[in-house]
């Protein structure tokens, strides 16, 4: 018994340095809620930048109902994305405001903070958007590095060089995230490891 022990075990070992030497998975992840610091009445929604409403192909339209955009409250607009499960951050990307009766309401100057709790967020980069044109606009690529499942967007000025009435289109994030079949074989191992002691211990309780 004590060599199914010693096989599972070598199993086990096996699959956890597996877990970490195989590439974990890229994928784009679409937040699954996001926090807005104020919100423009009626149609400007926060669930406007995680639901895909106004992009095709990869562009975004220019209908007001599909953006977002911040009220006249005096203060820097934010957003809290929260990715629903912790990832290897290494892009964000956004599509900006493309509203074409409100352009200079676009973002302009911005910046990344990160966070495993939704709590404590550490700075994690900042960026300055290109103004819309009104004509469909494709997303704008920031770099970010860390792991996290929240990510803060401070949307510092808009084109009109204010802070009131600031918006965007939607937002992505690409990253990394664990193989589930991965996860699944090393929970297995574990679970063949946890039988077989229990088995042994069985076993010596008998002979005794």
């Amino acid at each position: 018994m004590s060599s199914i022990l010693s096989r599972a075990a070598v199993a086990t070992f096996s699959l956890a340095a597996a877990l970490i030497a195989t590439p974990t998975a890229a994928a784009v992840i679409t937040p699954v809620a996001v926090q807005a610091s104020s919100t423009f009445p009626v149609f400007y929604l926060p669930e406007n930048l995680i639901n895909g409403s106004g992009l095709s192909g990869g562009l975004h339209d220019g209908d007001f109902r599909n953006h977002w955009m911040s009220d006249t409250t005096g203060e820097p607009a934010f957003l809290i994305f929260d990715l629903g499960v912790n990832v290897i951050l290494r892009q964000a990307q956004l599509w900006q405001y493309n509203v074409d009766f409100g352009l200079d309401r676009g973002a302009r100057d911005i910046a990344f903070s990160t966070s495993l709790d939704g709590i404590s967020f550490a700075a994690a980069g900042t960026g300055v958007m290109t103004r819309a044109t009104g004509a469909p606009a494709p997303a704008q690529l920031f770099a970010l590095d860390g792991t996290a499942r929240y990510v803060r967007v401070d949307l510092n000025n808009n084109y009109g060089d204010r802070f009131t009435w600031t918006g965007l289109a939607e937002a992505r994030y690409a990253g990394a995230v664990p193989e589930p079949a991965t996860w699944a074989m090393m929970i297995a191992g574990f679970g063949l490891v946890g039988a077989a002691t229990r088995r042994r211990r069985t076993m010596v309780a008998v002979s005794a």
